[in-house]
């Protein structure tokens, strides 16, 4: 008996201080600082980024650690999370402990039970709540979204659409700058027909002269020397009836013309003397190719590869391998052969393989640091950058044009890299292109090609209203006075075009766009679950579109082309049971600060008048004894 009495009793003081422990406000004051240092640990150390950002910033050593107690994602760690549950068990413990039967302490209740819903919501958005972003091109739909931190594809199980995407614009404004270069100072210029604008600190005067609110440059080719100091010509590809094409091409600037639908390259070259001419008659030469440069700087690594499809090949002293999944000339009509496309937005797809898995990128020759800007890559370390020549073309047909300063000229027809027939030229006349049905012809040759502009209205579709310089209704454009050291010269400015200098090079004027340009931008989006449209919403920011939990945030768009809407996709399961805590809060606020005052003075008031009846009982039994 003594013995089982014992045990019995130990059991319940052990209980009792396992009871205690869960119950101590000191238990809830460690865990809330251990709780504040996490957060902001989680603050000062990077969260959620690939091993190479870690190594580049902390080291490999620092790495293994933060990686080890899970310091490179602590809001989703699981330490993190067995403080919020121990937080919740203590708070539920303390207000068992703590709770007296009395309607005077629902606040208290009320209170305990909101923060412990919150902390609960909260723990559960941790673990399995899920935030990412999908970029979604116009007309196009995603089944997907990319998950932030690893950009993991999570399915949707229903595709969003983007049926249409929607940019405001503030009306253009626009600011006359003047800048004086031995001074290193610019400065904004009224633009007030007439008013003659001192600069300070100069010997400079602008006069604006006259305005029109929507100009272009009329340009008129013409020869202004004998001397071959700029040699064009115009050619023109004449067709069974009509001109197929037709343009200037000048040997020292844009030589080349490519004809991908007729698989013809037309080439204008000058010879300095002639033995060059012979050499570039008589070879047919080769083509310089499109290369993909890889560059990883922290290990000094410079790559070159010339670009085909299907090639695969490792990086010197690295983990990496890459294969070149696909080549275009045309990024948006890639879906044509390649030999049909003409080389607008030349770019190259290409998996990286490493310690992270597969990263599929894209590198574009006129926009090298597009795709990294605008998606998230797992081996920032790795630089790529397509080139593709000016003059690259995969035609197998070439007209190569040559001239020489001793009055030489003549064309030679190559096919397959092998010269054909060789011709001599004349102006006007019509020469047949082997066998391809086509005939060249030299309209003009200019030896000193040069350029007469003169700038004109674009547009008179407001005529009888007088536009002041403030009111724009295209490409505007300025007409201006500069008196200064060299003497007075008057010039136009257009608001796109390049900087005006005086003739000194001393001072200039630049006519340009100010302010921001877009005021809001919206996408037109649409559900569609099973082959149904179920849900139609324009989202912008602050206006979500929700469906299943997910909500679709407009988080950015396409600044170059505009084509593509950028969405943020975030699902928070925890959220209504997060917002109920919340209510409770504010009801247990109001009942801790008004009900309960007024509830005690009830209680106060019951007590005396209790107290009052039971005094006059104890006064009349005296009167009657």
């Amino acid at each position: 008996m003594t013995k089982a009495t014992n045990s019995k009793g130990k059991k319940e003081k052990d209980g009792s201080k396992v009871w205690q422990f869960l119950c101590s406000v000191k238990l809830a004051v460690i865990i809330i600082i251990v709780l504040a240092v996490s957060c902001i640990v989680g603050t000062i150390i990077l969260q959620q980024r690939t091993p190479e950002d870690y190594i580049r910033k902390y080291g490999e050593g620092l790495t293994k650690f933060f990686s080890a107690i899970q310091l490179t994602d602590i809001f989703h760690s699981y330490w993190f999370a067995l403080l919020l549950v121990l937080l919740c068990v203590n708070l539920g413990c303390c207000t068992v402990k703590r709770w007296r039967n009395t309607i005077l302490q629902i606040g208290f209740l009320l209170t305990h039970i909101s923060i412990i819903l919150t902390l609960i919501g909260c723990f559960i958005d941790l673990q399995f709540g899920e935030k990412g972003g999908v970029n979604v091109y116009e007309g196009k739909s995603v089944d997907y979204y990319l998950r932030r931190g690893d950009y993991k594809k999570i399915p949707l199980n229903f595709k969003v659409y983007c049926d249409d995407f929607l940019i405001e614009k503030h009306p253009p404004k626009y600011r006359l700058v003047s800048y004086v270069k031995d001074k290193d100072r610019q400065r904004n210029l009224p633009v007030k027909i007439g008013k003659k604008n001192k600069i300070p600190g100069s010997n400079y005067i602008v006069t604006i002269k006259d305005y029109y609110p929507d100009a272009e440059y009329l340009q008129e080719p013409i020869n202004i020397s004998s001397d071959p100091r700029n040699p064009a010509i115009y050619v023109q590809l004449v067709g069974s009836e009509d001109v197929a094409a037709e343009g200037w091409l000048f040997a020292k600037g844009r030589n080349w013309y490519n004809d991908p639908r007729r698989g013809l390259k037309i080439e204008y070259l000058w010879a300095n003397n002639d033995e060059d001419f012979e050499k570039l008659i008589k070879t047919a030469g080769k083509s310089h190719r499109p290369e993909l440069n890889i560059i990883v700087d922290e290990k000094n690594i410079h790559k070159s590869v010339i670009i085909e499809e299907g090639k695969r090949f490792s990086i010197d002293n690295t983990y990496y391998k890459i294969e070149i999944k696909e080549f275009t000339l045309d990024y948006v009509n890639r879906s044509k052969p390649l030999k049909e496309q003409s080389p607008n937005n030349p770019g190259v797809r290409v998996e990286i393989t490493g310690p992270q898995g597969i990263d599929s990128r894209w590198s574009f020759a006129k926009y090298p640091d597009y795709w990294d800007q605008a998606h998230q890559t797992k081996y920032k370390d790795i630089k790529l950058i397509c080139y593709v020549p000016d003059d690259f073309s995969l035609a197998s047909k070439k007209l190569r044009i040559v001239q020489n300063k001793n009055g030489k000229q003549a064309f030679s027809y190559i096919k397959d890299e092998k010269v054909i027939s060789i011709t001599d030229w004349e102006i006007n006349k019509g020469y047949d292109i082997g066998e391809t049905g086509q005939q060249l012809q030299i309209a003009k040759y200019f030896p000193s090609y040069s350029v007469r502009k003169e700038v004109v209205r674009k547009s008179d579709n407001h005529e009888g209203h007088d536009h002041m310089p403030g009111e724009h209704v295209g490409n505007p454009a300025i007409f201006v006075e500069i008196d200064g050291p060299r003497g007075k010269v008057e010039e136009w400015v257009l608001s796109q075009s390049p900087a005006m200098w005086y003739p000194d090079k001393n001072f200039a004027l630049l006519y340009e766009r100010s302010g921001m340009e877009v005021k809001d931008y919206k996408s037109i989006l649409r559900v569609v679950e099973n082959g149904e449209t179920v849900l139609t919403k324009t989202i912008e920011v602050n206006d979500p579109m929700k469906y299943k939990g997910y909500v679709f945030y407009q988080s950015s768009y396409d600044p170059e082309g505009e084509k593509y809407t950028g969405l943020q996709v975030t699902k928070n399961p925890g959220l209504v049971v997060v917002y109920s805590g919340f209510i409770l809060l504010c009801v247990g606020i109001v009942f801790i600060f008004y009900v309960k005052p007024f509830l005690r003075r009830k209680l106060k008031k019951g007590q005396k008048v209790e107290n009052y009846y039971s005094e006059d009982e104890i006064a009349a039994e005296h009167i009657e004894q």
